[in-house]
This record gives structure tokens, sequence and C-alpha cells, in this order.
């Protein structure tokens, strides 16, 4: 399966249906709620961490109104796709994402807002890690 799924998740949280908005998703897909939106949308590059973060368990076209997803609070863990090759040495950094399905192992850590995820392992496949997103409750903390 592409995109994220979760290995453990402490509090068994149960899925359920959250809003889109004219958006394609397949199962897996990282989705996030910016603050003021009334929306879910897919993750992407231009995320950040502090965002409100869900992952989609069921796949809708563009004329749903919704889809049923696992929000999270950031002590799951999770396998994710990346798009370059695991490696241990890169426990520990933060990742931006590439799309809603992969983050970006660069081999260096992000230092800004705009990572999404922490790896801590690598996974079974050559392109997948193990980590946590990193999710928040949707306020930018630099707003003054």
């Amino acid at each position: 399966m592409a995109g994220y799924s979760i290995i453990r998740d402490i509090n068994d949280t149960p899925a359920k249906q959250i809003p889109i908005s004219s958006l394609a998703v397949a199962v897996g897909d990282l989705l996030e709620l910016i603050a003021g939106a009334t929306a879910w949308t897919a993750n992407a590059t231009a995320s950040d961490c502090f965002n409100r973060k869900a992952i989609a368990m069921e796949a809708v076209t563009t004329s749903a109104t919704s889809v049923l997803a696992i929000e999270l609070d950031g002590s799951e863990t999770v396998r994710v796709d990346s798009n370059a090759t695991a490696s241990t040495d890169h426990n520990g950094d933060l990742m931006d994402a590439t799309d809603e399905n992969t983050v970006n192992n660069d081999g260096t850590t992000v230092s800004d807002q705009s990572c999404v995820f922490m790896q801590e392992g690598i996974g079974p496949g050559t392109k997948e890690i193990i980590g946590h997103v990193l999710v928040g409750n949707g306020v930018d903390p630099d707003v003054s």
C-alpha cells in the first residue's frame, strides 16, 4: 500500500468521516486541516508541522464531501513511503512532504515549520520509513 499507514496507535483511535471539498483521495493519503478552513485538504510540500493531520482509510472521488480517516494526535507509530532509499543514518531527521503519500528523505533534517514527519527507523521495503507524523492544533506559533 502506498502512502501512510498506522503501525501502532496506543489510543486505538477510531476512524471518522471528515469533510473535504473537490478532492480525490486514495487510501493512505495524509490529509491536513489548516486553521480557518472547514474542509480537510491533501498534505503537500507547503504543509506545516502545526496543522491537524489525518490518514485516509478509504478512496473517494472529487464528488465526495467527506472521507473516512483517522485523525492523528502524534503518538501513533506510522510507516510511510519515501522518495529515496531508507537509511538508519536518517533516524531523527525531520522531513518535508513530497506529496500527500510520500516524504522527502534526502538525508538532511528540515529546520523550519514545513516538516511533517520524524524518522525513527526503516521499514521492510527499501523506500519505507517508520516514525511519527508531526501534528498540532492548527495554530501557527509564529503568529503575533
